[in-house]
């Protein structure tokens, strides 16, 4: 019996890491193979739909937690793994808010195995010849390395919005940093609209920072891909990226790049971070679900994930995984995540997609034409509106 694997671990570090685990997998289950696929993380999310629906649906795969997971679930396309969360013991070893988010000991659908953080990136020689002292822990110490940078002939940051996500980010980061978390997570409940005043404080914040002229170049032209690249040649001083960056766009063991976190804003204000949780399911369509349940258990242990994070740029959702032999941002990594007063994942993550969709290409349109950010607000609003209208039409 064979059995098919389909992830987004395109880079050859990430892929490397794959072939690994399905070839340890496969040594010892011989006569249950598994096949890898890659397809990039846009691809894949574009094609998640019809590639769960059609002849050939994959039998286990990449996915993330959160919003944009429970359409899937809702139209019976990721399969009910509560009993080998049970069988394996999962609840006795994972960290709680791993073990709430896949309903613990009750009905899950969702293998949660790794979690990572959102940063600043930079090269510490530029820093060092331009005598900026990391890490910038405050908004006044930004702002002044910015004007470094600039006076060296250097854009403060790169914004690389093609996909949109790193748009995001800027968005949730400077929600959470000027309105604190517990704002930022009622509007990704949906239970703030988009037009009220804390909201468009933040468009109006970061409208100065483009009229400022920190960000690179047209930032809907590029990728982040190429955000950090322009970061490594020197082109722009700094990037908002997650950790996956050093393990997809970096060349390995890259000597030369650092990070910190998100300034402060307000010092009154909780911390706030972003830490989306990758990880894995049993595609509801799957043939050979016991098999396939089978090799997701061999994900979610504790062999996999202590290779995760020696191979990996991320953190583990086990308590027994010996993080001190991650590689050698992990420890830093660690420190951004339990420092901070609240841990939401992302902005198309915490809130629906329907909304996160509108509100992500707004953010993309607001970068091009910051004048507009009112009225971008409202098509976002009409969108939350339409949103809570059908959720009551479906409850009635």
């Amino acid at each position: 019996m064979a059995l098919s694997f389909l992830t987004d671990h395109t880079s050859p570090l990430m892929r490397g890491f794959a072939d690994e685990v399905v070839a340890r997998w496969n040594e010892r289950h011989p006569d249950t193979s598994v096949t890898l696929s890659v397809l990039d993380h846009e691809e894949l999310r574009d094609r998640l739909h019809a590639g769960l629906t059609g002849e050939d649906p994959p039998d286990v795969m990449t996915w993330f937690a959160g919003n944009r997971m429970r359409a899937l679930v809702d139209q019976g396309l990721m399969l009910d793994i509560s009993g080998m969360w049970r069988s394996q013991g999962f609840a006795d070893v994972y960290l709680p808010r791993f073990s709430s988010m896949t309903g613990g000991m009750g009905p899950s659908c969702f293998l949660p195995t790794s979690h990572y953080w959102w940063a600043v990136y930079y090269r510490p020689s530029v820093f060092a010849e331009l005598g900026i002292r990391t890490p910038l822990t405050t908004w006044p110490e930004l702002t002044a390395a910015c004007d470094r940078l600039r006076a060296a002939g250097i854009t403060p940051f790169s914004l690389g919005a093609r996909h949109r996500c790193p748009a995001a980010a800027w968005f949730d980061y400077l929600s959470m940093r000027l309105n604190g978390p517990e704002f930022h997570a009622s509007l990704m409940s949906l239970r703030v609209p988009y037009t009220d005043d804390r909201v468009i404080k933040v468009l109006d914040f970061w409208r100065r920072l483009v009229d400022q002229e920190w960000f690179l170049g047209d930032p809907s032209a590029y990728d982040e891909e190429e955000a950090v690249a322009a970061v490594l040649q020197g082109e722009a001083g700094m990037s908002l990226v997650g950790a996956y960056a050093t393990d997809e766009y970096t060349p390995p063991d890259e000597p030369d790049i650092d990070f910190f976190r998100f300034p402060v804003i307000d010092p009154g204000l909780p911390i706030g971070e972003d830490t989306p949780v990758d990880g894995y399911f049993v595609a509801g369509t799957s043939p050979s679900p016991k098999e396939a349940t089978a090799f997701l258990a061999y994900l979610g242990s504790r062999d996999v994930q202590q290779l995760t994070i020696e191979r990996l740029t991320t953190l583990p959702t086990r308590t027994d995984v010996d993080v001190a032999r991650g590689g050698r941002h992990v420890a830093k990594g660690m420190e951004i995540v339990q420092g901070a007063d609240h841990l939401g994942q992302f902005y198309d993550l915490d809130t629906t997609w329907e909304l996160a969709n509108t509100g992500m290409t707004a953010f993309v349109s607001f970068l091009r034409e910051p004048s507009r950010a009112k009225e971008l607000l409202r098509e976002v609003e009409s969108e939350r509106q339409e949103h809570l209208r059908d959720s009551s039409a479906a409850s009635a």
